[in-house]
């Protein structure tokens, strides 16, 4: 982009990139409508009985009754979550809605990094506009974890930090990230003294290197010595170590080119228009012109070509960008919804390559049309919740149709006063309904729960009168019995005494019926995810 053209850019937006806040405000009532607009799916009863959103409220009560994650439980993420958490559910009470207000916080940060980032790069119309189409994919409007959440937030402050040259402070939160999941933050940590120290030689390397390490290493040692004293050296070693969510990952078969990754990129039976109307298109486009414009940027940094310091630091997020997003797909990419934990730096580094040439600017503009296309899916599926799910006081609140309602209250009424467990992988159903039994397990997933977690659990199971699974809620994930041989063993005590469209119930087995376990449910319908269907 010549000079005259770069000025022209910056002259139609500088009334607004001139001002960090107004862009904030503006982004921030974006995130708020964008919320709002999707209640029915993000306080979903489902996402919160069953599964990961509820799995937060579990991890709480799992070690305020003395257990401690990644020993007596499975857990794959950082403490630093844990303690924030925490913090936060002693003011706000440990519930779905409290946890749902933590995620309108972490956003809201978010859009204030961004729109910092949006200033001090000076994004121009263009790059402003993609902004705020993607921003809604960026920052989520609620994650599944606030572990990811988090993340987010550090990274995106991180590069707020960077975007205006300090990358001492840029560091700090990198190597903060690193306690919330072990695994980007350290990349990006690399990358910011990689950075810091590219134009030395010779023992200044050593000393650039030692003043920007200094104080993210004392960042990094008290927060250590925090959640070592709060969760033992054993959980922080555990957490601080990628090793948990490896397994996790291999046993449950994740990666962009898996089966379970392809789902995003490559679903099967869909017509190409899929990309035109899904955040894939937008994605799989926005991906190729990031690497291309990274390849530029680090060819730019590498040389010294037009090394001026505005254009150096914008090529150091356009290439750190595309380091990240590229790292994410190489070694971070699970199934097919983990492209929402890291949009934020496609978003962010398509938007400052907008200004890098005039070529990348029209590209930009057809991401721009991509980007307002991806909505389409977003639209209709929404539009379909808000007709489907209405909330219920018999779901606690929470989202759900009306079909699945009527079957949860049915459950209800049937394990009253039955001594009654729940037998799914996560979420926190026991703690929100009295019926059944305290949780003694976090998540029952492949290469993530831990023998004595099991053991607790059939115990449990020994005890009880009656068993719930969910079979046919709305999230796969969160389906079916747990995939471990010891819950199947265990259920054959028990005889089904409801199978409905969405739940099984079963009911043990007396000692007068045992040699006659099925003529009690022989006019029962059957359900695939049984263990008598199986």
């Amino acid at each position: 982009m010549t000079a005259r053209e770069s000025s022209r850019e910056y002259s139609a937006a500088e009334s607004l990139t001139a001002r960090p806040l107004l862009i904030f405000l503006l982004f921030a009532i974006e995130i708020l409508a964008i919320g709002f607009l999707r209640l029915p799916e993000i306080m979903a009863f489902d996402s919160y009985a069953f599964c990961d959103n509820g799995a937060n409220l579990t991890l709480q009560y799992l070690i305020s009754h003395g257990l401690t994650p990644t020993v007596d439980f499975g857990y794959h993420y950082g403490l630093l979550p844990i303690l924030v958490e925490r913090t936060w559910f002693e003011i706000a009470g440990r519930t779905p809605i409290a946890y749902q207000a933590l995620m309108v916080a972490c956003d809201l940060v978010i859009a204030w990094a961004i729109a910092r980032i949006a200033a001090t790069l000076r994004f121009g119309a263009t790059s402003l506009a993609l902004t705020a189409i993607t921003l809604g994919f960026a920052a989520r409007a609620s994650y599944p974890s606030l572990a990811h959440g988090l993340e987010a937030v550090l990274l995106s402050c991180a590069l707020a930090e960077q975007s205006a040259g300090k990358h001492r402070r840029a560091l700090v939160f990198a190597s903060a990230a690193a306690f919330t999941k072990p695994s980007m933050g350290y990349v990006y940590a690399l990358l910011l003294i990689a950075f810091a120290c590219r134009n030395l030689r010779g023992e200044r390397v050593v000393t650039r290197a030692i003043r920007v390490i200094a104080p993210a290493a004392a960042a990094s040692i008290v927060i250590a010595a925090t959640l070592a004293a709060c969760y033992g050296r054993a959980a922080l070693i555990h957490t601080v170590l990628p090793l948990g969510g490896a397994a996790a990952y291999r046993a449950l078969h994740y990666g962009f080119f898996s089966e379970s990754g392809r789902q995003f990129w490559d679903p099967h039976g869909l017509p190409w228009l899929f990309y035109l109307l899904d955040f894939s298109g937008f994605w799989i486009a926005g991906t190729l012109f990031l690497i291309c414009s990274g390849v530029a940027a680090i060819f730019y940094l590498a040389t010294g070509a037009g090394d001026a310091e505005f254009e150096a630091r914008r090529n150091e997020i356009i290439a750190t960008c595309a380091v990240l997003h590229v790292a994410f797909i190489a070694l971070f990419f699970g199934n097919h919804w983990s492209w929402i934990y890291y949009a934020y730096f496609l978003t962010i580094g398509v938007a400052a390559a907008a200004g890098a040439s005039a070529i990348q600017r029209r590209v930009t503009i057809g991401l721009c049309v991509m980007g307002i296309m991806a909505w389409t899916d977003v639209a209709f599926w929404e539009q379909r919740w808000w007709r489907m799910r209405e909330r219920d006081a018999v779901t606690a609140g929470l989202w759900a149709s009306s079909d699945e309602r009527e079957e949860w209250r049915k459950v209800l009424d049937t394990v009253h006063s039955r001594n009654a467990t729940m037998l799914d992988s996560k979420g926190a159903a026991e703690l929100m309904f009295p019926e059944f039994e305290a949780p003694v397990s976090l998540f029952l997933d492949a290469g993530l729960m831990k023998p004595d977690e099991i053991q607790r659990k059939v115990e449990q199971m020994s005890e009880a009168q009656m068993v719930v699974v969910p079979t046919n809620i709305g999230i796969e994930a969160c389906r079916g019995i747990p995939a471990a041989p010891e819950f199947e063993t265990a259920l054959k005590s028990f005889e089904p005494r409801m199978r409905g469209k969405f739940f099984d119930v079963y009911q043990r087995i007396s000692r007068q019926t045992t040699t006659s376990k099925s003529a009690g449910s022989a006019d029962l319908p059957s359900s695939p995810n049984s263990p008598a269907a199986r």
